[in-house]
């Protein structure tokens, strides 16, 4: 699980707490603490879901330097994928957060999580594999917004291990 989690979150010595909190939590939650489950079911297959989003998301800046290592998964020991759910009760109208979920026998996707017109549930939107490339953009956001009737969405929360902390999205594209 380590090894798995090691190489998606660099550096992964920042990023160990909060990453490693989060599969616990996941655990126990979804997989009654059987870790063997876990890894086959969901971790390995998040494994290569984040590989293909994160050379998707590269493609464009081949060649460049990036500011921090494990961008997008994370913005050194800031976790913007999270493995699990975050407590409902940290959104506030124009949040969300990026979430990787086991779907399918075997297979993983990314949802966007934010609270619903009423604001009194989380809602779900499961991201299509033909956006992979385009998901650490502005853009992105401004198509996600254009579906959406109300308030748009701005800020991305990000774990560390101090908590949740609420990041403009553009600082996340950049």
């Amino acid at each position: 699980v380590q090894s798995a989690l090691q190489a998606l979150y660099p550096p992964f010595e920042a990023t160990a707490p909060t990453v490693l909190g989060q599969v616990f939590r996941l655990l126990e939650t979804s997989y009654q603490g059987d870790g063997l489950c876990c890894l086959l079911q969901f971790l390995i297959p998040a494994k290569r879901l984040f590989e293909h989003v994160r050379q998707a998301a590269c493609a464009p800046y081949f060649n460049c330097i990036f500011l921090h290592e494990g961008w997008p998964l994370c913005l050194h020991e800031k976790v913007v994928v999270h493995l699990a759910p975050l407590n409902p009760l940290l959104l506030r109208p124009g949040d969300f957060y990026l979430q990787a979920e086991p779907c399918e026998e075997h297979s993983a996707r990314i949802t966007v999580k934010h609270l619903s017109h009423d604001l009194r549930t989380v809602e779900e939107t499961p991201i299509p594999e033909a956006a992979y490339a385009l998901l650490f953009t502005n853009e992105w956001l401004e198509e996600i917004n254009g579906d959406r009737a109300r308030a748009p969405l701005h800020t991305c929360l990000v774990a560390t291990e101090n908590g949740i902390a609420p990041l403009p999205w553009s600082k996340i594209a950049t």
